[in-house]
């Protein structure tokens, strides 16, 4: 895998117009990353550009999708398969996002259904999404739960890059994302794959044919 060195303002740009040569009317891209590493500024780095280039951007974060607290941590606070497989909402994220987006849609879809700090829904009404917008949606183990996502974008970062900013809270995630690594393999299955334990200064490696 040969990476390129980028500025993160080149990064952005640089996916933005790969992004806009898809073929899917509604292209839905993961951001596989967490928050913490800056996977979530980086897609809301690229919807504007988007936007620029004739493709309106759609933002989107799986943490909109958890399950409520409840459901979550019913198999324990620190309970790494819920982590992996059970946190995210997976069916109705596919239901009121992911689907309404595919080839077979009718386009009108949620972006958000609850708040991960109030744990309360958001109540938000459906929109309908323009002509060919395309959906980023950026979390952590976006490759665990088989979404139907046309592409994934994969944030990678060693360990120690992940325990310095993820909060003290949060760090037990650790184990999740060694496993994540090892059982889903997401550099393999990534259309790209970004050197990112720098975010001022990344790197990229795209797949033979991107």
């Amino acid at each position: 895998m040969r990476f390129t060195p980028l500025t993160p303002e080149r990064l952005a740009d640089d996916i933005a117009h790969w992004i806009v040569e898809l073929p899917q009317e509604h292209p839905r891209v993961g951001i596989d990353g967490a928050a913490e590493i800056g996977a979530t500024a980086l897609a809301d780095a690229i919807a504007p550009r988007l936007g620029e280039l004739g493709r309106p951007g759609l933002r989107a974060s799986t943490s909109w999708w958890w399950r409520p607290a409840s459901l979550r941590l019913e198999l324990g606070r620190t309970d790494t398969d819920m982590l992996l497989g059970g946190w995210v909402d997976g069916g109705a994220l596919r239901r009121e996002l992911l689907d309404p987006l595919g080839p077979t849609g009718s386009g009108s879809h949620l972006v958000r259904l609850r708040d991960p700090v109030t744990d309360r829904s958001v109540r938000d009404s459906r929109v309908a999404a323009p002509p060919r917008a395309a959906l980023l949606l950026d979390g952590p183990f976006l490759l665990a739960d088989q979404l139907p996502l046309d592409a994934v974008v994969h944030l990678q970062t060693t360990r120690s890059t992940l325990a310095r900013a993820l909060p003290a809270d949060r760090q037990w995630w650790l184990d999740g994302f060694d496993r994540y690594r090892i059982e889903d393999r997401p550099a393999e299955q990534a259309v790209a794959v970004i050197a990112y334990d720098h975010p001022r200064a990344p790197a990229i490696a795209w797949a033979v044919g991107c």
